[in-house]
């Protein structure tokens, strides 16, 4: 949620058209419940070939359906039963696709599952296949219509590594290294998809994260809260609106031990976001604990390589230092997202800047 991070523009367009058959299957579902799926007949008037062929595969005759056709005629049966509100579902979902372009619109909110939170299950149900088979054997091209090959959760995760930088850009920390047969980054769901199962495989929905990020801090939290307009508002988003050059980061000698330090957010736009990025990802106690641990070698560590890189060391001198520390801290913020963990040591360095100058020229020495 720090660095913008954007799914690159043919990945994205071939994701959208995945996205949009799903939200085209769930708007028919609910709107106009088929009256016999016995054969594959109103698939074929519906959505043609050959995704009619791909969809009956997964739904099978009656007397043989699998898991996922009977989550299809489960919300069938729902839909017929409650036609007037099973439409507003539908409505809610349409309205929730669109939340990349409407982010920033004054009131603007998700709308499902809020305002129909007993639908969640039967509408999980059905649409949290397309993120499992996204996650398989994914999408073929020929099917779908893709411009480019097979979609798979690999083929997008890969997508993201170019402009991330190798770097999270959730946590500014390392993303991970790319195996023989797997990528290191995880797959995360800004919008979690245990809570809106509509947008799993939204393509401003997914984004390459260090596995700590992922597995470990965010998991399935939702920093947006209920998704309404407060809590749209005091979040960051990875593409919509990315924490940096937004929120303030800060070191200062920790409250509780002398000689640590602790690592501070703000934001003076709307202070609620660094509270809830804070919350979400654990990154005041992270990054203080790993600046803490460089330190742990002397207060001079972030400086000495630098240092002996310009000859510097028993003839430091306190403008010397000053000045070396300077061209770090403006290194480091020029290259933001680009290199790993320059958010916190920029803090960092400027805490010793204002703090330690006598005690980092007495260490060089």
């Amino acid at each position: 949620m720090l660095h913008e991070r954007r799914l690159p523009q043919a990945e994205f367009d071939d994701l959208n058209k995945v996205y949009r058959f799903k939200l085209a299957l769930l708007d028919w579902l609910l709107r106009t419940p088929p009256a016999d799926l016995s054969t594959k007949d109103l698939l074929l008037q519906r959505f043609g070939e050959p995704l009619a062929n791909w969809l009956w595969v997964r739904i099978r005759q009656p007397a043989n359906r699998t898991q996922f056709g009977r989550t299809v005629d489960a919300l069938v049966i729902r839909a017929r039963a409650e036609p007037a509100i099973a439409t507003l579902v539908a409505d809610s979902i349409q309205h929730d696709a669109e939340f990349h372009m409407k982010w920033d619109e004054a009131g603007f909110e998700l709308q499902f599952p809020r305002l129909h939170p007993d639908w969640l299950g039967a509408v999980s149900n059905l649409a949290g296949n397309f993120y499992d088979w996204l996650a398989d054997k994914g999408f073929d091209s020929k099917t779908f219509g893709l411009a480019g090959a097979t979609l798979t959760r690999s083929k997008i995760m890969q997508a993201f590594r170019p402009q991330s930088h190798r770097v999270c850009g959730y946590c500014d920390g390392p993303l991970g290294d790319v195996g023989t047969e797997a990528e290191a980054n995880d797959c995360d769901h800004f919008f979690p998809k245990s809570q809106w199962p509509h947008l799993a495989i939204h393509p401003a929905n997914l984004y390459s994260a260090c596995k700590g990020c992922n597995s470990t801090w965010k998991l399935a939290k939702a920093p947006m809260g209920k998704a309404d307009v407060p809590g749209l508002s005091e979040t960051y988003h990875p593409m919509l609106r990315p924490g940096v050059g937004r929120v303030l980061v800060t070191a200062i000698e920790s409250p509780a031990t002398p000689r640590r330090i602790a690592i501070r957010f703000s934001d003076a736009e709307v202070p609620q976001r660094a509270t809830t990025l804070v919350a979400t990802l654990d990154l005041a106690a992270r990054w203080g604990n790993d600046v803490n641990e460089q330190l742990d070698g002397g207060i001079s560590t972030l400086v000495a390589k630098s240092a002996r890189d310009k000859g510097l060391g028993r003839h430091s001198t306190a403008d010397s230092v000053r000045e070396l520390i300077q061209d770090d801290i403006v290194w480091k913020r020029e290259h933001l997202g680009k290199e790993e963990r320059t958010m916190r040591l920029a803090a960092v360095l400027q805490y010793q800047l204002d703090q330690h100058i006598p005690d980092i020229i007495a260490e060089l020495a």
